[in-house]
């Protein structure tokens, strides 16, 4: 068989196959976009003109994704001019106290948090004064173990008394909550952000900001905790 009876039944085939399948290149707009083909302005709508618009709805799409990264810039760069502001105060703190004031201002001002608490672990009567909530070890231990134990963030929903441990009966979030622990040759204390919609914080969620600001906070701590004891 020659190479050009080999080509003209290919021709043939193709020809066929678009026969029998009207609505092909509709199906599949981006062949469109590789074919090569002279406009007849006598056909109701020619490959030209369907080309044009399979490269004008990719434009569109083109646009969609950069107003969508842009986007994403712009919430990237918020964030990190709130979370370096928020390590700025975090540094200038003098003491426990404005520590955590500073901490909760942000969570509050800066961030829109709904719910928020930092639990140091110890005694009242050997930390400083300040507006954390303050759970004794073995307290801890009894209430929020798996939170305790885990490596990395805990995100999703937690247990009733494993909220108001947290959080505190008052403010009654049950919905769902991100929670990290606070490490400095051993456990310092617990920080958690709340949110009544269960579905605010999930399990697949990322953690990059929470695991930051914790990971700051431990480095911070020690030398607060020990500053003054109350008297």
């Amino acid at each position: 068989m020659s190479k050009e009876k080999s080509t003209d039944i290919s021709v043939k085939q193709v020809r066929g196959f678009l026969r029998d399948h009207p609505t092909f290149l509709d199906d599949n707009p981006d062949i469109l976009e590789t074919m090569i083909v002279h406009h007849k302005p006598e056909g109701a709508v020619s490959l030209v003109e369907r080309q044009l618009a399979v490269l004008r709805n990719r434009n569109m799409e083109m646009h969609d994704q950069l107003d969508s990264l842009y986007a994403i810039a712009q919430d990237n760069e918020t964030m990190l001019e709130r979370t370096n502001r928020l390590v700025i105060n975090l540094l200038k703190a003098k003491n426990l106290s404005e520590l955590v004031q500073s901490l909760y201002d942000s969570l509050d001002k800066d961030y829109g948090i709904e719910a928020y608490s930092l639990t140091l672990l110890g005694s009242a009567e050997n930390l400083p004064e300040s507006i954390a909530r303050i759970a004794t070890p073995d307290n801890a231990n009894q209430e929020v173990s798996a939170v305790l134990s885990a490596a990395n963030a805990t995100c999703g929903r937690l247990s009733t008394s494993e909220m108001n441990f947290l959080f505190g009966d008052s403010l009654n979030i049950l919905g769902s909550a991100a929670v990290v622990i606070l490490r400095s040759k051993g456990n310092l204390g617990i920080l958690a952000l709340g949110n009544s919609d269960v579905g605010y914080y999930t399990k697949d969620m990322g953690t990059i900001f929470i695991d930051y600001i914790a990971e700051i906070i431990s480095l911070i701590l020690p030398k607060h905790l020990h500053a003054k004891k109350r008297t």
